[in-house]
């Protein structure tokens, strides 16, 4: 896989670095269970193999089809996690279809955007806040929740966890704060969150994503992951 190229394509896409680095890491994992090089195995057959390899329908879901694929899945929801590496898988393919027609190198789309730092600033401290507020009182998100990470981010392969929690049934709960309206690419963040914390424990993971709202997408994508809730917050201002 050529992992740099890919990582520097991916910056052209409006994805956080969060989903970026999860991505890269997701398709390095497949590589290793598969013991293949996505670059040939796409050379070979566009990736179509492993696509059909990764494929688990709701009814396979519902007749409780085995693990089709060579990845690790824990105990969790197969359905939803084959799903999240198939997202990764079809992302690389784009990023082979990009190079392979023609345009310009990955290195060379990366190397003329233009990220307003400030910006990423102000949303990673208000993000930061959010987490402290939260950490306080977890009870206010879920009656039962306590921490489970020691008061500091989880990190994981897929990235670090802003919080990782137990329910009142002691199933881990990975919980991902956002300032503002959560984007699609949040739902793919917090999956691979889960996917690797069901993996280190062999059990099933729950998943809340916080923000101030919720787009669309985000909220149909929710409906389709029995495990994944969405929860909004509001503020007030004091003024002294």
């Amino acid at each position: 896989m050529r992992d740099d190229a890919f990582a520097a394509w991916l910056t052209t896409q409006d994805l956080a670095d969060t989903t970026r680095f999860m991505g890269v890491n997701a398709l390095r994992r497949v590589e290793r269970a598969y013991t293949i090089d996505l670059d040939e195995a796409y050379d070979s057959d566009g990736l179509d193999a492993l696509m059909d390899s990764l494929s688990y329908s709701t009814e396979d879901a519902r007749r409780g089809r085995s693990n089709p694929s060579k990845l690790n899945m824990g105990s969790g929801e197969i359905r939803t996690q084959l799903a999240w590496y198939r997202s990764h898988l079809n992302s690389y393919r784009n990023f082979r279809q990009c190079l392979d027609g023609g345009d310009a190198t990955a290195a060379d789309i990366a190397g003329g955007r233009d990220d307003d730092a400030s910006g990423d600033g102000a949303v990673f401290g208000l993000e930061a806040d959010l987490e402290t507020a939260l950490r306080g009182s977890l009870d206010q998100l879920e009656p039962g929740l306590t921490p489970a990470d020691g008061g500091h981010q989880r990190r994981v392969e897929a990235g670090f966890i802003d919080i990782l929690a137990r329910d009142a049934n002691g199933l881990p709960v990975v919980i991902e704060l956002k300032a503002g309206t959560t984007r699609p690419e949040a739902v793919s963040q917090i999956l691979g969150y889960m996917a690797c914390i069901g993996e280190e424990e062999g059990t099933d993971v729950r998943g809340i994503l916080v923000g101030a709202g919720h787009s669309t997408r985000v909220r149909f994508a929710a409906k389709a992951v029995p495990n994944l809730a969405l929860r909004s917050y509001s503020y007030r201002f004091e003024f002294l």
